[in-house]
């Protein structure tokens, strides 16, 4: 007799009949896919004191091998002997328990927040949980939900199972609605039907006691020792709690500068940004990961060349940061001097640091002076050679990211209220961005404090005229001695990223777009003042702006669901009609809150404000790239949205971005983010080794519509990028995929050129590979899990 050890110890006589009830369940209504060829193949050696996880396990790897081009239905054959072996580790038996008991469990292990169960009546949202929906899951998806998403205990055990986990986070983003059992059943249906996706950060965290929700922060570094240093502790909080980080670098005085008067004292950008990248290694992501840090600079900064070299294999390594990721910060005077062969002038920030915070026709007219005045620092170079040395580690290296300042700043609706230094760690995020401010603080013996700006001028008890930053603990005001002299920090503004993505290949109707935006707006708004945030400066920010990021995912899939090539002109004219009612409904649900809620605080002198909308910004070429007929030939009316936003207000200041969505796209099963596929048929790499993928819903009459990424010309990703761009407020994180037999100086020329002409705000990665060393092992390894 053949005994079976249970996962409780228990012992029992084998029964087959036990087993062929899983797999028939595994297989049931899937095509091509077939009960007895799993328990045929599965070969499983049937012992006494076999494990029962041993059987479940040896058939899920069975069905695992069994993914393939012509039967990719096997990843829901392997996701739901997954599925039942879940629901036993969590519950003991093959289904849910109640959603009472699952609360109780997590707030024993400390896991879930208390007292987030009281504000609900469970009796009401349990008859809206739908257990039925895990069968959405294919294989990749529930596993990464298993290894990244579902809470587990000490022993990390799961204790959640996946219906519970989309319902309680529902919860936790409705809890301060007046209507929040009615807000809790929406938001729940939108993620479980994966109609819409949040960020991992809200994924992971929402109804825990660690509610850290956002997904990146975007920071700027003022050109003194306080600022640099209070970065660094800005930085690692922020790294600590799991944010990707975007930081601006551009005001910091270049190496050979002058320090309080000495010439060729600075060290420049390169010794702190060395620090930057040990702080991204020693203040890593909850243990899982190092840090994410892309750092900016202007190519005007007399450090470009050594920026550029950061990731150089080669060289002095004192001067190598290989774990960061450099992005520029390009104007459009710099792009049309490389046009034009022209020579681009070097600058000092310590001389000329007041560039960084203009953009255009100020910009541009400030640069000119300073190319006019011989009492500067400068270095010239030509143009187009330190244009060719951008894009030759751009290819080599994969960065440094490419980033339009005027792009970003002519279309940025709170122009009133500050200037866009840099974007994100993943590219997508534009918004405006403040250095630290520095006060000179005179403290007395007594206790008490005055503060004065650095230049501001003081006359001490000498009867002497000193600059505030000249004054020492030596002089004395008003009859007191000073006793120390140090530097007051006035808090500039770092900005937030709270994201979701809608997954196209579910919705991409008027009707659907139109139900599911406003649920969508609402849930992330609502990430805004439940979310915990590591350092206060940050909060105040958030709190000002209300930003928010809403994006797409799952565009290839659903071109190849409707049989519309990529780059077509069918294709462009689609993305055109959906990102349109996306930013229609997006625009309109925000002013709908505000009405309800109240307007963001800077909204006041915004372009919201003046009734301008994103697509007022796009250039005719940009137009022309579609045809609707007529204006757009628009199904919805913008001048009326315009006088609503006018009268009613906008309760975000910032509502649109495309982030790169890796983890959430894999979760859901559909395609990444506005991407082309890698290929059709893939490997991920996981903890439990290579997993076979294939394209979504791949079948004859889709296969020739997933056209792999680099199998095209990329300048159509850019035209579609343009016109995706023309609709959003902030950005979209655009990777290029080049092969070597393709690549050349004029064809990276032309497709960068491109972006910029048409107004793209920025480009990701460039990813390289070699036809005849093609990997079918889809590399991951630099992408930032916070916009995921």
């Amino acid at each position: 007799m053949i005994t079976v050890i249970k996962r409780n110890g228990r012992t029992e006589q084998l029964d087959i009949t036990k087993i062929q009830k899983y797999t028939s369940a595994a297989v049931k209504d899937l095509s091509n896919v077939s009960q007895s060829e799993l328990e045929v193949d599965a070969q499983i050696q049937f012992r006494d004191g076999i494990t029962s996880k041993e059987i479940q396990q040896t058939l899920i790897k069975t069905a695992v091998d069994k993914i393939d081009i012509d039967a990719p239905n096997w990843t829901f054959v392997a996701s739901r002997l997954f599925l039942f072996n879940l629901y036993h580790q969590v519950n003991g038996f093959t289904g849910y328990g109640s959603l009472q008991t699952y609360f109780e469990r997590g707030e024993k292990e400390g896991r879930i927040l208390f007292g987030l169960k009281e504000m609900y009546n469970l009796d009401v949202l349990e008859k809206h949980i739908k257990p039925e929906r895990d069968m959405l899951f294919n294989y990749l998806g529930v596993k990464t939900l298993y290894d990244r998403y579902l809470i587990k205990d000490r022993n990390s055990d799961p204790i959640e199972l996946p219906q519970h986990m989309f319902m309680a986070i529902a919860m936790f983003l409705a809890q301060r609605e007046e209507k929040r059992e009615e807000w809790a059943i929406k938001i729940y249906d939108m993620i479980s039907q994966f109609e819409v996706m949040l960020a991992t950060p809200t994924l992971s965290n929402a109804r825990t006691t660690r509610h850290q929700l956002s997904s990146c922060y975007i920071g700027s570094t003022p050109d003194n020792i306080e600022g640099i240093f209070d970065a660094y502790k800005e930085m690692a909080m922020l790294s600590k709690f799991g944010g990707g980080i975007g930081w601006d670098w551009t005001q910091v005085r270049s190496m050979g500068s002058y320090i309080d008067g000495h010439k060729n004292a600075a060290g420049g950008t390169v010794p702190f940004l060395k620090i930057t990248n040990d702080i991204a290694i020693a203040v890593d992501q909850l243990g899982t990961r190092k840090g994410a840090i892309a750092v900016y600079l202007e190519p005007w900064h007399i450090d470009i060349n050594d920026f550029l070299d950061l990731k150089k294999n080669s060289g002095e390594e004192r001067r190598r940061a290989h774990d960061l990721f450099p992005s520029l910060w390009l104007n459009d005077l710099f792009m049309k001097r490389v046009q034009e062969d022209g020579i681009w002038t070097l600058f000092d920030p310590y001389d000329c640091g007041a560039l960084a915070a203009v953009h255009g026709e100020e910009f541009n007219k400030m640069y000119l002076e300073f190319e006019q005045n011989e009492a500067l620092i400068k270095e010239k170079v030509k143009a187009k050679v330190l244009w060719k040395k951008i894009l030759t580690s751009y290819f080599e290296t994969g960065s440094p990211f490419l980033c339009f300042k005027d792009n970003a700043n002519k279309a940025n609706p709170n122009d009133h209220y500050g200037v866009i230094r840099s974007s994100n760690l993943c590219t997508e995020i534009f918004q405006n961005t403040e250095p630290n401010h520095y006060k000179i603080k005179f403290i007395f013996e007594n206790g008490d404090s005055i503060s004065y700006e650095e230049d501001e001028l003081v006359t001490v008890d000498s009867g002497l005229v000193k600059p505030a930053k000249k004054v020492t603990a030596l002089d004395s005001l008003g009859g007191l001695p000073i006793y120390v002299v140090e530097k007051e920090k006035v808090d500039g503004a770092t900005a937030v990223c709270n994201l979701a993505s809608i997954n196209l290949s579910r919705v991409n109707t008027k009707e659907d777009i139109d139900r599911i935006v406003p649920i969508a707006v609402r849930a992330l708004d609502n990430v805004i003042d439940l979310n915990f945030y590591p350092v206060e400066k940050v909060k105040r920010t958030n709190m000002r702006s209300r930003s928010i990021g809403l994006g797409v995912m799952g565009e290839a899939q659903m071109l190849a669901e409707k049989q519309i090539m990529w780059g077509s002109q069918e294709h462009f004219d689609k993305i055109d009609e959906i990102m349109e009612s996306v930013s229609y409904n997006t625009i309109n649900a925000s002013s709908d809150i505000a009405l309800e809620k109240g307007a963001y605080p800077e909204f006041a002198g915004s372009k919201w404000s003046r009734g301008i909308m994103p697509h007022d910004h796009a250039t005719a070429e940009v137009i022309n790239l579609v045809d609707r007929g007529g204006l757009f030939a628009s199904t919805y009316e913008w001048d009326e949205l315009r006088a609503k936003v006018k009268r009613q207000g906008m309760r975000n200041g910032y509502l649109m971005a495309v982030a790169p969505t890796s983890s959430i796209s894999i979760l859901t099963g559909t395609t990444q983010a506005i991407e082309p596929v890698f290929k059709r048929k893939w490997f991920e790499e996981n903890l439990s080794g290579l997993i076979p993928v294939v394209v979504p819903n791949l079948s004859p009459d889709t296969w020739a519509y997933y056209t792999p990424a680099y199998d095209l010309d990329q300048r159509v990703l850019i035209r579609a990028a343009a016109i995706r761009q023309k609709w959003i407020d902030q950005g979209q994180s655009l990777n290029i995929f080049i092969t070597l037999d393709k690549a050349s100086g004029k064809y990276l020329n032309d497709i960068y050129m491109l972006a910029w002409k048409l107004g793209l705000k920025s480009t990701y990665y460039l990813r390289s590979q070699s036809p005849e060393l093609a990997s079918d092992v889809e590399d991951r390894s630099m992408e930032c899990v916070g916009c995921q």
